[in-house]
């Protein structure tokens, strides 16, 4: 949608109350479309796909979409639902724009629709919609003539999007709320060559891309995808190490970090790589030289951060990806001097912003002062 194109603004709360549902029967379930095959077993103040931690209540009321939005042709409504997610937008929203757009796509054997059926699957973390994703895709080879990089992208992410869901993946809630219960880190994988496949189908769809246009988008678009998988900390801690180590060489491969300017790429390359770094302490690093090949690997991250010390964001995830970094290196020495690092850069970002209480609690927390 251009800048000059007005985004159509047509969305509504409906009570949730016998009386308003009555006088308006937009929806019969909450934030889904009405013609959803999932059941729904939403808790009292939350929809049951939404895992947004600061959300405060989002099943209060049905949202309806204009009438001016369900006119728009399906590539438009799902553009929408892509970019109200980008902006945070109201979760309830961006779902019923998803569901719209899949509604309208209905029938369409293209990669437009299995694009479709993959973002919503990806936000409502629903199952059936991802495998239909895949079907539609083997059904496009026919009639779909750009059906190469794209037709791998959807595949594999909706190869891993399943392997996610897979409840033998998942440490219960409890478990994974417990800071206290200790984790098993060698859980398998459950369907581990789906995984391995879809993971190899990701990285060549954007070798692919590379080759033939600027990838620029899809890029951070997979690594969103990437980011958003890897903050449940449901998942086994292997299957998390799998997605993060994936994540982390296409961001390594794909985003140029000789740029002097940061972009959504690189802060979501940079927060993978303090995931990334974190999954790796957690594991068990058998000497010296693999503890150094994780500096190595992480080389062109932290030295592209050092050229961003103005930038305050930025200062911050090299101050957090330096302590994790330290947390895993073998040489003594070699701690010191990421630890003290850390320290430097956080309190370059004090003078920055002197009343960020965030950065002023680190330094605390580090036994430095601002």
């Amino acid at each position: 949608m251009s800048d000059t194109e007005q985004k159509p603004t047509g969305v509504k709360r409906v009570a949730a109350d016998a009386e308003a549902a009555s006088e308006t029967p937009l929806c019969t379930n909450g934030s889904l479309a009405g013609t959803s095959k999932r059941a729904r077993t939403a808790s009292k103040n939350h929809t049951e796909d939404c895992h947004d931690a600061s959300c405060k209540g989002c099943a209060g009321g049905e949202i309806a979409l204009d009438p001016e939005v369900l006119a728009l042709p399906a590539e438009k409504i799902l553009a929408l639902a892509e970019q109200e997610e980008a902006e945070g937008g109201d979760r309830s929203v961006v779902t019923k724009l998803y569901e719209a757009s899949v509604e309208k796509f209905a029938g369409q054997s293209t990669l437009a629709s299995a694009w479709a059926l993959l973002r919503c699957a990806e936000f409502v973390d629903y199952d059936e919609y991802a495998a239909d994703a895949v079907a539609v895709v083997s059904k496009a080879k026919d009639t779909d003539k750009g059906h190469g990089a794209k037709a791998l992208l959807i595949n594999g992410r909706a190869q891993v999007l399943r392997v996610c869901l897979r409840q033998e993946n998942r440490r219960s809630q409890q478990e994974a709320e417990d800071e206290t219960e200790a984790e098993d880190l060698s859980a398998k994988v459950s369907g581990r060559h789906a995984l391995e496949q879809g993971l190899a189908d990701i990285s060549a769809s954007l070798k692919a891309e590379s080759s033939e246009e600027d990838n620029t988008g899809i890029v951070e678009n997979t690594l969103a995808f990437f980011a958003a998988r890897c903050q449940r900390y449901s998942l086994i801690h292997s299957l998390r190490l799998a997605l993060l180590d994936c994540a982390l060489d296409i961001a390594l491969r794909h985003v140029d970090w000789s740029a002097k300017e940061g972009t959504g790429s690189h802060v979501l390359a940079c927060k993978i790589a303090i995931w990334w770094t974190m999954a790796m302490a957690d594991s068990t690093l058998e000497n010296e030289t693999q503890s150094r090949a994780v500096e190595e690997r992480l080389g062109p991250i932290v030295a592209y951060l050092e050229t961003q010390a103005s930038d305050l964001p930025s200062c911050k995830l090299h101050a957090q990806l330096l302590i994790v970094l330290s947390s895993v290196l073998a040489d003594e020495d070699k701690v010191v001097e990421a630890f003290d690092a850390a320290i430097r850069v956080l309190q370059a970002a004090h003078k920055i912003a002197p009343e960020d209480r965030d950065i002023i609690d680190q330094l605390e927390d580090l036994g430095a002062e601002a």
